[in-house]
């Protein structure tokens, strides 16, 4: 498999038969408000997700999608707060790969979206574990 790195993340080109990073929106979502320190507590979590999808989520949405993160190995503990987490390796390759493909789906392959640029913005390494 060929990539390109991005601001700490590597974009997987996915070959005929690999599997995509197993996410749903809302983790995804998570991912991207935790390496980017967008929600340092469950309420500016929640009230990200609501700015994000125009829509809250509910607690038990919340708690899955954190689970299926931690399970997955995206995001582990970083401290002793109930939500104080960051993201892994795994998860800024997971985050980055599925973010890279979600612009190139909006700009429908004609190549006026700059991927790499904007993927850079988003700047993943910054929720990353030390």
């Amino acid at each position: 498999m060929e990539g390109l790195e991005v601001s700490g993340g590597e974009v997987i080109a996915f070959q005929k038969g690999d599997p995509f990073p197993a996410a749903e929106v809302l983790d995804l979502a998570i991912s991207v408000a935790i390496g980017r320190n967008l929600a340092a507590s469950e309420e500016e979590m929640f009230s990200r997700i609501h700015d994000w999808f125009l829509r809250p989520a509910s607690r038990a949405e919340l708690v899955a999608a954190i689970g299926r993160l931690l399970e997955r190995g995206w995001i582990s503990r970083a401290g002793e707060s109930a939500f104080d987490f960051c993201l892994t390796d795994a998860g800024i390759d997971g985050a980055t790969t599925l973010s890279g493909g979600m612009i190139r789906m909006i700009d429908r392959g004609r190549g006026h979206l700059k991927t790499a640029f904007l993927l850079q913005m988003l700047d993943l390494d910054k929720g990353k574990r030390s």
